[in-house]
């Protein structure tokens, strides 16, 4: 893993560790909101090591006064700030946003299919997810025309593939073999 990976990991373990679960989400986007205020130039901006502190600072604090967050998030900022952090904004989020779907039960999901999919089908994935890993499922949708058909289903490490292309795939080896 990544030292940068590691840094933001703790920022965010210890920002979720001081909120009750009910306040997880409504905090979760609040960051995501000040996130999508930093576009990559302030990113590197962030990350500029010849920028002082100070100015990245003055930067943050003049995005908080625009957004409302809460007393824990803004202290959390405040310090990934004073120890010339805030380049780690994005894996931040993606490492609060992890503690938090831990902490709610919720699970991650990835549909890849050839063409789009009707609700009803989408629904049924979506329920058999929650019903194998025993918890909600968040699902996003991705088009892949190179699938030929079927799905490819994906939640967390483990993989489901139900796509054509597998199957010719697989029925080509076993002609090989």
């Amino acid at each position: 893993m990544r030292l940068e990976v590691r840094v933001a990991r703790r920022y965010a373990k210890a920002l979720a560790e001081v909120l009750p679960d009910d306040r997880l989400e409504a905090v979760l986007n609040e960051l995501k909101t000040v996130v999508s205020l930093f576009d990559d130039k302030a990113i590197k901006y962030f990350k500029n090591p010849i920028i002082p502190v100070e100015k990245k600072k003055a930067l943050l604090e003049k995005v908080l006064e625009k957004v409302q967050v809460s007393k824990e998030l803004k202290r959390v900022l405040e310090l990934m700030a004073e120890r010339n952090r805030l380049g780690l904004l994005r894996e931040f989020l993606q490492e609060f946003e992890q503690f938090v779907n831990a902490r709610l039960g919720v699970v991650k999901a990835e549909v890849t299919t050839a063409t789009e999919i009707d609700e009803e089908t989408l629904n049924r994935i979506k329920a058999k997810i929650e019903e194998i890993f025993g918890k909600k499922a968040e699902i996003t949708v991705k088009l892949d025309p190179s699938i030929i058909g079927g799905f490819v289903v994906k939640v967390a490490d483990k993989v489901l593939d139900a796509s054509i292309k597998s199957q010719l795939e697989a029925l080509k080896k076993a002609i090989a073999d």
